[in-house]
């Protein structure tokens, strides 16, 4: 992830977008516990920025780094830059306007959550 492309604002609403793949590729790594301290120090006010150049592709063709050599699912779009996929009502922004990011509700229906925060994504309006 070339330096300059993300505002810290912007690497939030990334980070928290990718917060549930992350964790399933940590599972199959074995590097949980080191995805959790970097989850911890951002949830604290650390840098997303920095947590998204260490766990999210360096370059366009989507490497993603790991430990175990094996390679991630890229990511296509900075969330909030891409259709939301309505089902229900709306769309939904961050809880605590911390970042950018936007989400619909799943396809049974049930609201976006924070994966940061770990609370609901509220209503956008």
């Amino acid at each position: 992830m070339p330096d300059g492309e993300l505002t810290e604002h912007e690497a939030l609403a990334l980070w928290c977008d990718q917060l549930p793949s992350l964790r399933e590729m940590a599972a199959r790594t074995g590097a949980t516990a080191r995805l959790e301290r970097d989850i911890g120090r951002v949830r604290d006010s650390g840098s997303a920025l920095r947590a998204c150049r260490k766990w999210l592709p360096d370059d366009v063709s989507g490497a993603t780094r790991s430990w175990s050599g094996e390679s991630g699912t890229p990511f296509v779009a900075l969330p909030g830059r891409q259709e939301v996929r309505r089902t229900g009502v709306g769309a939904y922004v961050c809880p605590t306007d911390a970042c950018t990011r936007r989400s619909g509700r799943d396809p049974q229906g049930h609201p976006p959550t924070c994966a940061v925060l770990g609370t609901a994504m509220r209503v956008a309006g």
